[in-house]
């Protein structure tokens, strides 16, 4: 959104919130911070390019399990241009700067009854709540589209979301086939 001006950007951000009237807002962390999340649209593909590019080699690592440095025009074209029926990628904006300081993916199955969800954020917005937030964001939209059960594969060694995935009631588990990742799950809305 760097390209546009700052009328053009809260006319944008009004049409997201009318297409995305419940998912679209300022939320609150645990720790105070509010900050204003909404889906993703293809013309966010620059700006989360630059978001990528300022998050650390680890947490990339973390994120797309890869050794990547740099995240694809195509990735990031998958991230903006979704099919809003499987998949969304809501974005956290620092309400001063309108910059991207998370993102978090959600992918469902073809059935949607499971989904997939990730989480990155910037080294200098972490320990202030926001990932829990988000993620709990990203459940409610889960559970309001009648998914039974969201899942994170984490690598065994990113215990910082494995915990906060945890305390949130995920449930970790072994991954089948590869010793070096853990799957994270969680049911919705009183799904066994």
């Amino acid at each position: 959104m760097a390209d546009l001006s700052p009328n053009e950007t809260k006319n944008m951000d009004v049409a997201i919130a009318q297409t995305f009237p419940n998912w679209s807002g300022d939320l609150i962390a645990r720790s105070g911070f509010s900050f204003f999340v909404r889906p993703a649209t293809p013309s966010d593909a620059s700006a989360l390019s630059a978001f990528f590019d300022q998050v650390t080699p680890e947490d990339l690592r973390f994120r797309f399990l890869s050794g990547m440095r740099h995240v694809s025009d195509e990735r990031i074209q998958a991230m903006t241009d979704v099919d809003h029926q499987k998949t969304e990628n809501f974005l956290a904006f620092d309400p001063d700067t309108m910059q991207i300081i998370a993102s978090g993916m959600l992918a469902a199955d073809d059935s949607l009854t499971r989904a997939e969800v990730a989480i990155s954020i910037l080294p200098d917005y972490k320990q202030r709540g926001i990932s829990w937030t988000l993620l709990n964001h990203m459940a409610r939209f889960a559970e309001a589209k009648g998914i039974k059960s969201i899942e994170s594969l984490e690598s065994r060694s990113n215990h910082v979301a494995i915990e906060l995935e945890r305390e949130m009631g995920f449930t970790a588990l072994p991954c089948p086939g590869d010793s070096t990742l853990m799957i994270v799950r969680a049911n919705l809305g009183g799904a066994a």
